[in-house]
Order: C-alpha cells, then structure tokens, then sequence
C-alpha cells in the first residue's frame, strides 16, 4: 500500500508536470494566434485582384490593368506593349510610377507601392546624350606695342619730374613780359636739362616775345617743343653704312654704363634689319665679359669672335676682321674694354684699337658709337666730350633712359657736343631699343 500509494503520487505529480507544461504551452498559443489574428483574419477577408497601373493623361489619372507575365508571354512584348500604353508617341516620355491597387471588403481601394525593378541589359532604354567638342580657348595675343608707345613710357620719370615743373607754369593764361622769363628760366634750370640750353631756349622766347610772335604763356607751350624738334632735326641719326662690306661699329664707353647689353641690342636691331653680324670680343680684362657677350651673341643669332682672358684686345680686333672679311659679314660690332675717361694711357689704347682696324679697311670704323648712362645725368656730357677727343665719337646710344629721371641730357648733348644720339635704351630686353627720333622723343617728353 505504500509502495502503490508512492508510484501513485508520483505518477499523480507527472500527469500534473505534464499538465502543467500543456497549459502553458496551449497559453503560448492562444497568445500568438491572438496577437497574430487580426492579419490572418484580415487576409482570409481580403480578395485579390489583378494589379493595376496609374497611367496619367494629361492631368487626369486613369486604372490600368497590368498583364501579367506567363512563360508564353515574351518579356520583350510585354515590355513593349508597355510601353506603349505609358509612353505614347505623341507626347514625351515622362517619369511613371507604377502602384498595386486592391480592393478590401468595403470596397476602399489600399495602394502599396511596387519595389523598383531593375529591367534586364536588352530592356533597358538609354538615351545617349549629345558629346559636343570642348571649347579650345584662343590665345589672345600680347597687344603690339609701338616705338613711340616705349619711348614714352621709357620716359615716364624724365616727363614726371621736366613736364610737372612746366604743367602749372602754362595752366594760367597770362601776359608774358620779364618776371615770367625769369620764372621760367628757373624751371627749366631746374628739370636737369643744362645750363646752355636753357639760355639757348630762353632767348628765343624773348625774340619771340619782342617780335610779338607769342604774347601770353599758354603760347609758349608749343613754341619750346616746335623749337626742340627743328633744333634736334638737324642730327644724322641713321648708320653710315660702307658700300663695300663689312660696316665696322666700334664700340666705346667708360666702366658700369651697360656696353655688353648695348652692343647685343645693336646686333638684333640689324639682325631682324636683315643683316649678317659679327661680334668681336674686344674687351680681354674685365671678368667675365667674354662669356656674357658669347650668350648674348647666342641669343641672338650673331656670329662671334673671341681669344682667351688677358689677351690683346688689338688681335682680337684684327683677327675679326679678317674673319668677317672672309665669311661675307655685313656688320662687324668691335666691343672694347671700359675705362676712365680720365685716364690718358687707357685712351691712348683705345686710339691703338682704332688705328688697328684702319689699317687692314682703310675707311673703317665706319661709325664710333659712345654708351652713355642717361642716369649720370651732366657728367655724362664731360665723358663724352674726351672719348671724342680720342676717337672721334660718330654717335651715342643712350642706355638705362627708362630708370632716370635725367633724360633732358638729350638736348644738353646737341647744345654742348653736338654728338647726335642715335639708340636710346629702354629696358634689358633685346628688343628694348628704340632708333631715336626727334619728333617722338620731344613729343613722349611733353605729354
């Protein structure tokens, strides 16, 4: 009894485990159906129809069937045709969004939108866009400037400092009479042009004045720049060149004034005239020289003559023209070395150098042209008045006259040595050289 009444207890608590566990497990059920019944019930309530497509007609939106695809229904048709029915030919293709529309029980119509299908490779429409050639942008080229354009901003700081002193002086109409000579007088004295020419200038306005020629000061404006363009007409500025060639240019000057530029101006200057040039390296002390003068020479296009530093420079001369004798040049340019006006055994050289080239073309040098720096203003006119002495100076090149303020020397040069200038330098470059013209200059002087 004990024993049964034991197996019946425990029987007894697993029919009440197992019970227990059916319970919760049918709870656990009835508790997922609950939670899940309304979306079953619902679906067992709703009725499926065929999807449908929104197809717009202007403003209006109309229901369309969609066929569905079966194995006997190509793809491609189906495409097609829908196409057709979205897209129709007479109006532009325009983007259009395809909705599944169904039906609940009350008649209410519930729109889910269709995932995006990707349509295979052979489906998918592509419009290639219009390639055009890209735009090549034209280069526009520098603006030309003209000789009388450089020339005058070559002498921007001269007209600054000549031209401001002048510009309130003929500002006021005024009768002219002795206090405005004198007023005048100091003006001009005072814009560096030189003592001698503002006398010469002076007294021409006074016969002018006496004579009733000009009467008030606006008058004098263009009586001083008419006079200044006759008086500087009377230069030879043009290159005496030999029948019988070579043209040989000697080139002289005192140490610093810019003769190595000078002279590679000169050769492009008659290079692009169309004429073959010859460099001789005459200058054998100073370092370097002969080095800057053969890049100079490279640059542009001349043929060039050298020997060795410390050489003669006299060999040097005779062995270039010799060479240009030869090769047919048409222009020889002889450089020398710079030296000291003030030395007499330094220009007993140069006259040496001189008496060289005579002797092997009797009628050479053609042309001795002297470099001056315009920015040594006066003193340039001293330096001028002894290497003429020593070797009869034919011309001036006139270098740095766009960093001065000095370029009234000009007039001083026709005044005091009457060596006409025949270059005026205007910049570094090989083309910053401008043959000098009297009307440009007084005019670029003026203005």
């Amino acid at each position: 009894m004990g024993i049964f009444s034991k197996k019946n207890k425990n029987t007894k608590n697993k029919k009440e485990e197992n019970i227990t566990f059916d319970d919760a497990n049918k709870k656990n059920q009835d508790k997922h159906v609950k939670s899940n019944g309304s979306v079953w019930s619902k679906l067992k309530r709703f009725t499926a129809e065929a999807p449908k497509t929104v197809v717009w007609e202007g403003d209006r939106a109309r229901l369309v069937p969609v066929t569905p695809i079966t194995p006997e229904t190509p793809v491609k048709e189906t495409i097609e045709e829908k196409k057709q029915i979205l897209i129709p030919k007479e109006t532009p293709a325009v983007e259009v969004k395809t909705e599944t529309i169904a039906l609940d029980v009350k008649g209410e119509e519930t729109v889910s939108v269709l995932p995006e299908v990707t349509p295979k490779a052979e489906e998918t429409i592509s419009v290639q866009p219009e390639i055009t050639a890209p735009e090549v942008p034209i280069e526009e080229k520098p603006p030309v400037i003209t000789s009388d354009e450089k020339l005058k901003k070559g002498l921007e700081k001269t007209r600054g400092r000549f031209w401001s002193r002048l510009k309130g002086f003929f500002s006021f109409r005024r009768k002219i009479d002795d206090s405005v000579i004198e007023e005048l007088e100091d003006i001009l004295i005072g814009a560096d042009i030189g003592a001698r020419p503002v006398q010469n200038i002076i007294e021409h306005i006074r016969e002018a004045w006496r004579s009733k020629t000009i009467t008030e000061t606006t008058q004098i404006y263009d009586f001083i720049k008419n006079m200044l363009k006759e008086d500087l007409r009377t230069w030879q500025t043009d290159i005496h060149y030999t029948t019988t060639p070579p043209t040989v240019i000697m080139v002289v000057g005192v140490n610093g004034v810019g003769k190595t530029t000078a002279i590679a101006k000169l050769a492009n200057y008659l290079i692009k005239d169309g004429r073959k040039v010859m460099v001789a390296a005459g200058d054998t002390f100073r370092a370097a020289a002969i080095d800057q003068l053969e890049v100079w020479s490279k640059r542009v296009g001349a043929e060039l003559v050298k020997h060795q530093t410390g050489s003669d420079p006299a060999a040097v001369v005779y062995d270039a023209m010799e060479a240009s004798v030869a090769r047919g040049i048409e222009v020889l340019i002889i450089d020398t070395a710079g030296r000291l006006h003030t030395k007499e055994n330094l220009m007993n050289e140069l006259s040496k150098i001189k008496r060289v080239i005579s002797k092997r073309i009797p009628s050479a040098p053609h042309e001795v042209l002297m470099v001056l720096d315009a920015t040594t203003g006066q003193n340039a006119i001293s330096q001028a008045k002894m290497f003429k002495q020593a070797v009869d100076v034919t011309g001036i090149f006139l270098a740095k006259l766009d960093g001065t303020a000095k370029g009234g020397i000009v007039l001083g040069m026709r005044s005091e040595i009457n060596i006409p200038v025949k270059f005026v330098g205007i910049g570094e470059k090989p083309d910053d050289m401008e043959k000098f013209n009297p009307d440009a200059f007084v005019d670029a002087l003026f203005e």
